[in-house]
């Protein structure tokens, strides 16, 4: 009798305990494994962007030589392409100070300009998944004091 019972517990644990380590060992998460999450979150990522994050991504990039420019991307699911790319140049021919809001680049729902106030600002929209317009406002490139608004328009 205590043959049996003890082999029906050892039955039970290969039919039923084995299985499921094997299906967690196997699907496990390892460190090295992608995730996505917010860009303020990700060390990774170094867009400055945190809201809209699923359909544009911008970047503030300095060269080896001390250069700064813009890279603006528009993301389409998993497709992310560069809308445009506003060079050192393009941005120094804005005045720092401009007398009013000044376009640098666009591209179809986004565009970047350069405020009188000296800051950048991106706006994006209106979102594929929400209708809203995103801004992106911050200071000096690389970009410092970024702060972000979105608004549904009227």
């Amino acid at each position: 009798m205590i043959f049996l019972r003890n082999r029906n517990v050892l039955v039970a644990v290969l039919m039923f305990v084995l299985p499921l380590l094997f299906v967690l060992a196997f699907s496990a998460v390892t460190p090295d494994a992608v995730q996505a999450c917010n860009p303020c979150d990700c060390p990774e990522d170094d867009r400055i962007n945190c809201q809209g994050i699923d359909e544009y991504a911008v970047y503030t990039r300095t060269t080896t030589s001390g250069a700064c420019y813009i890279d603006v991307y528009l993301i389409n699911r998993d497709d992310a392409r560069r809308a445009f790319r506003a060079t050192t140049r393009e941005i120094a021919a804005v005045p720092e100070l401009p007398e009013e809001n000044t376009l640098i680049d666009s591209y179809f729902e986004i565009a970047l300009y350069r405020l009188t106030s000296g800051e950048f600002q991106v706006n994006y929209g209106p979102s594929r998944q929400d209708g809203k317009i995103y801004e992106l406002i911050w200071t000096g490139c690389p970009a410092e004091e970024r702060r972000e608004n979105s608004y549904v328009p009227e």
